[in-house]
């Protein structure tokens, strides 16, 4: 897992230049997405650190020591997506009955595979300016579409807690975002730091959000059609059409990772409970599975 740490700092001196007794509180966190983080308050900002584990707490992330495991693991790719690849002895998941094998339709009631609308609006997302590469399938044609992503105003980030504190609100796809600060001195390298470690997820600044100018039925599971192409945008300037289906973006198939999907959505506080329906030998299967302490 990634690991960096917001500096709350209210004098001057950096971490790596203070002992180790000045630093007064460090929580850490991790987020679904696998990355980890340290919420640091050094001396006269000490109580800073809570208003950033309130923050991030409120976008997702888990404190640490709260996190719960489900003794799963749970391939990504090839013939191995979505499948449960290792039981970990005495885990919740053994507990619960799950096998090496099994593979995982849906977590709480929700399907873990996306479609391929959905699908193709994360491979679509990205920042304004930014050339996006599409072929488009249309009565029975293919064809290849080159467009820049225009500006567009992100939703509402997270506001800062205090005035003290710096905050940088990264957003993706979905609308979720990292609320991205800092304080102090070293604040600045700290927002730095946090936009490298989530742009691998997608992630990316919320004054940098852009637009494609269309859109997509993300209901339709069978193929990712464009639903809609906004008047002048650089969508329709591009030629794309409604009814378009788009097959490839930068020259890549629309294929989802399933296991990347279940194990986000199987992530929450130790003692947390979800119902998984799973496929073995052709029959389907719900248990329920509670998330063991780490």
């Amino acid at each position: 897992m990634t690991k960096f740490r917001v500096f709350l700092l209210a004098s001057c001196a950096f971490a790596s230049a203070a002992p180790p007794s000045f630093a007064q509180v460090k929580v850490d966190l991790v987020s679904k997405q696998g990355a980890k983080l340290s919420c640091v308050g050094l001396g006269p900002a000490a109580s800073l650190a809570d208003k950033c584990v309130d923050m991030f707490q409120q976008a997702g992330f888990i404190q640490a020591d709260q996190l719960g495991v489900s003794g799963l693991t749970i391939g990504t790719t090839g013939k191995d997506d979505g499948v449960i690849t290792a039981v970990d002895p005495g885990s919740a998941a053994a507990h619960a009955g799950l096998e090496v094998g099994d593979a995982i339709i849906s977590v709480g009631g929700k399907p873990v595979k996306p479609t391929p609308g959905m699908t193709a609006e994360q491979a679509v997302f990205g920042a304004r300016g930014q050339t996006l590469h599409l072929t488009l399938q249309r009565a029975g044609a293919a064809h290849d579409v080159t467009l820049k992503r225009s500006a567009q105003t992100a939703p509402e980030a997270p506001k800062s807690p205090s005035k003290l504190i710096h905050v940088s609100p990264l957003i993706d796809w979905r609308g979720e975002f990292v609320p991205c600060m800092g304080a102090g001195l070293a604040g600045g390298l700290a927002i730095a730091h946090c936009d490298d470690v989530f742009k691998p997820y997608g992630f990316i600044k919320t004054g940098d959000f852009g637009t494609t100018g269309f859109q997509l039925d993300l209901a339709r599971k069978d193929s990712a059609i464009v639903s809609a192409v906004d008047p002048d945008s650089v969508a329709a300037k591009a030629g794309i059409q409604a009814g378009d289906e788009i097959v490839a973006v930068e020259g890549h198939p629309l294929t989802p990772a399933i296991g990347e999907q279940a194990k986000e959505q199987i992530f929450g506080k130790s003692g947390a409970q979800f119902h998984i329906t799973i496929l073995r030998a052709k029959t389907t299967k719900t248990v329920l599975l509670q998330l063991a302490a780490k």
